[in-house]
């Protein structure tokens, strides 16, 4: 028998290539399944994740825009002071973008001691703070004046130093504000002048 199996394995008629045959179909069958589920799971979790991303930038453009819609502005009066070192001038009319809910919370408590209304009929054409931002008005001017007046031509003549100088005067208004929490948020160049 020995010389029988030896023929047939040489032949390749028998059971050898018959065996052979369906264990390779086998092993085909089952990397192609393991493949699909492979490649259907990773598509399946770059679908999930890429909706969980897009749902979850939809949520922060809604926070953004909610926060938007909430944030209120005011015009500041023109401010003209002289600049550092030089014998320039800077001319700034500024517009103060803040949130009317800190300003709610703090209005309550500054109100009480009065002269919230008062000074609203005293500003010009619009121009002034509300509420108890306005009750610190000249505090908050003083505040701008400095940071302004601080400053040299060649610092306020370039785009980095506008940048520089917006960051300066919201944390300069908020401390001047007395407030626990900022209220102001952004400031807006309406006028700027150099000479």
């Amino acid at each position: 028998m020995s010389k029988e199996e030896k023929e047939e394995s040489k032949t390749g008629d028998g059971h050898a290539d018959g065996a052979a045959a369906p264990k390779s179909k086998k092993k085909l069958i089952i990397i192609i399944a393991a493949a699909l589920v492979l490649v259907g799971g990773g598509a399946g979790f770059f679908l999930m994740s890429g909706k969980k991303a897009a749902d979850e930038h939809a949520e922060t453009e809604d926070a953004h825009s909610e926060e938007e819609r909430h944030l209120a502005s005011a015009e500041l009066p023109s401010f003209i002071v002289n600049l550092s070192e030089t014998t320039n001038f800077l001319k700034v009319k500024l517009l103060v973008e803040y949130d009317p809910e800190v300003l709610a919370k703090a209005g309550g408590h500054a109100e009480a001691g009065g002269g919230g209304g008062g000074h609203e009929k005293e500003s010009k054409g619009g121009e002034g703070l509300p509420g108890a931002l306005g009750q610190r008005q000249p505090m908050i001017q003083d505040a701008v004046i400095r940071v302004l007046s601080a400053k040299k031509a060649a610092d306020v003549l370039t785009v980095e130093g506008k940048e520089n100088i917006k960051e300066e005067l919201v944390e300069a208004i908020n401390e001047a504000s007395g407030m626990e929490e900022p209220p102001v948020v952004a400031v807006y160049f309406m006028e700027f002048i150099v000479q």
